[in-house]
């Protein structure tokens, strides 16, 4: 009897720790009500970097010359507002992931991070539009970073330095975010 027990015991929690993954591709086909929350572990981003619950993020450059338009605050009095420019260079850990948005307006991927200080409030961020804006600092790299790696290992190929199917797994593994899939 207490083999069982262990063993449904062992179960049940492996099925309470198993991660939801979303990618950026699905976030096209979600249907949610206006009041559903979707939560997730795991986030697929457009740069094909994986953000998980509890990574560090660093928050990079405001789009303006003085906050950011991405990344919002929540203050200690209530409500949000924009994060300045004093922010850029520090880092933030990813406490929740979530998808905001609605079927009119559209679903995007959104990260709940925690604040700088025991008194700061939690960052609120716009995942995609923060890494395309440089807001936030990629884990990934950019289409241009790509290309510049790709050509990079095209002239290690050219000198025998790599060999062609070192070239050929990395430019497939380059090859959509090259082209924006």
């Amino acid at each position: 009897m207490k083999k069982i027990l262990l063993c449904f015991l062992l179960l049940w929690s492996s099925v309470g720790k198993s991660q939801k993954t979303i990618t950026f591709d699905e976030m096209k086909t979600i249907t949610k009500g206006a009041f559903e929350n979707i939560d997730c572990d795991v986030y697929i981003a457009k740069d094909g970097h994986s953000y998980k619950v509890g990574d560090t993020l660093k928050i990079g450059r405001p789009s303006s010359s003085k906050t950011f338009a991405f990344i919002s605050t929540g203050s200690a009095m209530g409500g949000l507002h924009s994060l300045e420019v004093g922010s850029s260079g520090k880092n933030t850990i990813i406490k929740k992931l979530y998808v905001n948005g609605t079927r009119k307006s559209g679903f995007y991927m959104c990260a709940k991070t925690s604040g700088y200080c025991d008194i700061c409030g939690n960052n609120f961020i716009d995942f995609e539009q923060a890494i395309e804006s440089g807001e936030l600092q990629t884990m990934g790299m950019t289409r241009e970073q790509a290309i510049a790696k790709l050509k990079e290992a095209k002239d290690l190929v050219d000198l025998g330095m790599m060999s062609k199917e070192d070239y050929e797994k990395l430019k497939a593994e380059l090859t959509p975010l090259i082209m924006n899939k």
